[in-house]
């Protein structure tokens, strides 16, 4: 190990304390965000060993409120191309824009608390992949009765504040006995035990539409999904031993708009356009799931005013849909990821300021995004 004695020379007493303790060291580096940790092991190998050591990443993974999206994971054209977007400048290096795990490209299915979930296009497999680490889990197949996924499909389950294991719950569609109309199925992977399991209760294949794109927050994968016309938001309780349908609760009205789940430091958000492009209605979801009420409004309009003729509301490159949002300690560090006018911007929502961070080659109908998160967790 180098020496620091030429460097503690030159430090008050009060930080030699620290400098020289690795227990209280260790617990100023765990109050520190994940992003500022990968910068810190530069510092020294001791700053580098105690950061990497496998205690220390436990009870940090354990700790993920310091940790907002700190970027953003853009799929280009092609399923298995994505581009990264530092949304913090104290990321030194960007991500590949192609991943590729045993030679097959790879399409992201999910980003959940750090954890990306995927799929392995030619070898038509799934893997949990923590970008940050540089680390990936195969998960096994399913022993049980093969499912198809017209509806349902893979999600991830993984709070590391409660627990450093993850589930993969696969909903998929088969026949009742005898055959007369489809039902979906419940399989769960649990990397604790490393093995499926198949919950034996079947609910409606038709409430399942939209849970390919669910998320994850407090404790159950959440969708949204149309129901003879109206506007409905489902979730799956996730226990210990069993996964249960809560009843269906009502968004608010979300008009003709696009609308779209997030979450953000433990908030469950709903994102609305209203008067369709005019407006961004923002929602979270009041505690204990009891309802949404309303956080934001976005008036477009107004934010587009300063910008060029050539962002033109009437331009056919005209498009106001989020690709993500970052809730801070107050409404000054909130912002909001949107793609508009065939680029994408930052729009800070207490500051009101707009800043242009990509420029896409086209606009892509429904190219997906995910958050990306540093994390310390292992897969």
């Amino acid at each position: 190990m180098e020496s620091t004695a030429g460097v503690s020379s030159e430090l008050d007493p009060s930080t030699q304390i620290v400098e020289s303790n690795d227990d209280l060291l260790t617990e100023i580096l765990l109050r520190l965000p994940v992003v500022s940790l990968h910068v810190f092991k530069s510092v020294s190998k001791r700053w580098c060993t105690l950061i990497t050591n496998p205690d220390f990443a436990l009870r940090r993974s354990q700790n993920p409120r310091f940790d907002s999206a700190s970027g953003l994971i853009l799929q280009r054209r092609k399923v298995s191309e994505y581009d990264f977007l530092p949304l913090d400048t104290r990321i030194p290096v960007p991500l590949p824009t192609a991943f590729s795990f045993n030679s097959s490209k790879v399409e992201i299915l999910q980003s959940c608390n750090g954890l990306l979930l995927c799929h392995l296009i030619s070898l038509d497999k799934f893997i949990v992949y923590n970008p940050s680490m540089n680390r990936f889990k195969t998960i096994p197949e399913s022993p049980y009765q093969e499912l198809r996924y017209g509806y349902g499909g893979f999600r991830m389950a993984f709070d590391p504040s409660k627990s450093s294991h993850y589930k993969i719950v696969c909903a998929g569609v088969i026949e009742n006995n005898d055959g007369s109309h489809l039902l979906i199925e419940i399989q769960v992977y649990s990397s604790k035990t490393c093995e499926w399991s198949v919950l034996c209760h079947r609910r409606n294949y038709h409430v399942f539409k939209g849970f390919t794109n669910g998320l994850y927050w407090n404790d159950a994968i959440h969708w949204l999904h149309t129901n003879y016309n109206t506007n409905c938001h489902s979730m799956l309780d996730i226990a210990e031993h069993s996964i249960k349908t809560r009843a269906r609760k009502l968004l608010p009205d979300l008009g003709n708009g696009d609308h779209k789940l997030f979450e953000s430091r433990g908030c469950l958000l709903v994102i609305c356009s209203q008067n369709y492009p005019q407006q961004l209605n923002i929602y979270e979801m009041i505690k204990w799931d009891s309802g949404w009420s309303m956080k934001y409004i976005v008036y477009l309009s107004e934010i587009m005013t300063p910008f060029p003729n050539t962002w033109s509301k009437s331009s056919k490159w005209f498009c106001s849909r989020a690709r993500c949002i970052v809730i801070g300690d107050n409404d000054e560090d909130s912002f909001l990821v949107m793609e508009m006018c065939g680029n994408i911007v930052r729009y800070s929502i207490g500051l009101r300021t707009l800043l242009k961070i990509y420029e896409l080659d086209l606009v892509i109908d429904s190219p997906d995004s995910f958050q990306f998160i540093a994390s310390l967790a292992a897969v």
